[in-house]
């Protein structure tokens, strides 16, 4: 398995932010693979709090996954459905995607 670099990460990150609807974004991992990232976010060592974008390699095509929060003033499911979408144009035709919402706001 493999995931993808931390330049290609902050693009992907940014470009799920940008989604209307969209209000934060999330790791999309477990809490127990999160607690290095948890110690560096409360330290301060880390920029950008555990917002990131699941990117690996499972039999041989890529999965994308994406854990969101979304605005209670726009419908969940079409933003979800819109951050599918940038994932989508910007992944090979073969790529699985998944969006997890955590939050509504």
């Amino acid at each position: 398995m493999t995931t993808t670099p931390p330049d290609d990460q902050s693009d992907l990150v940014a470009r799920v932010r940008a989604v209307d609807g969209v209000t934060d974004v999330y790791s999309p991992h477990s809490t127990l693979t999160r607690i290095p990232g948890l110690i560096a976010s409360a330290t301060g060592a880390s920029d950008d709090r555990l917002a990131e974008i699941a990117v690996s390699i499972r039999d041989g095509a890529p999965v994308v996954a994406a854990r969101i929060a979304t605005s209670i003033v726009d419908s969940t499911a079409d933003s979800a459905r819109r951050v599918a979408d940038a994932l989508l144009a910007n992944t090979p035709a073969d790529a699985t995607i998944t969006i997890q919402v955590a939050r509504i706001h």
